[in-house]
């Protein structure tokens, strides 16, 4: 990861620890792990779909723009997202569909990963 999502990323957990520790503890009692699969799962489809029109060729202009009409998106969540796309664009566009199988499910599951380590982390302390 680059220094720019690095930060990114620290604004997106910062963001959705508060979020985790308010509402998802208190409502549903959820485990840390269970906060961290509904939200990086959330992450993990996201990228999903972004690495998909990716290798189905559509313009990154047209996902950016996808994002900014979400008017109801916190911006450090929108400004995240904003980085999944850039990463996402920044992988090959491959012309075989087993290979654009691989790349999206790689992708997706990279993505996943990221956002659960840093969870992992920002959360040891809770249970």
């Amino acid at each position: 990861m680059k220094i720019s999502e690095i930060k990114m990323f620290r604004i997106f957990i910062i963001l959705c620890t508060a979020l985790v520790s308010v509402n998802v503890y208190a409502e549903k009692k959820m485990t840390k792990n269970d906060a961290i699969d509904v939200i990086c799962g959330g992450i993990g489809e996201y990228a999903k779909s972004v690495m998909t029109s990716r290798q189905l060729g559509e313009n990154i202009a047209n996902n950016i723009a996808v994002l900014n009409k979400q008017k109801n998106m916190e911006e450090p969540i929108k400004s995240y997202h904003r980085e999944i796309i850039y990463e996402a664009y920044r992988e090959p566009k491959w012309s075989t569909k087993e290979n654009q199988d691989n790349a999206i499910t790689e992708f997706s599951n990279k993505m996943y990963m990221t956002c659960a380590d840093a969870f992992q982390k920002e959360l040891a302390g809770l249970e």
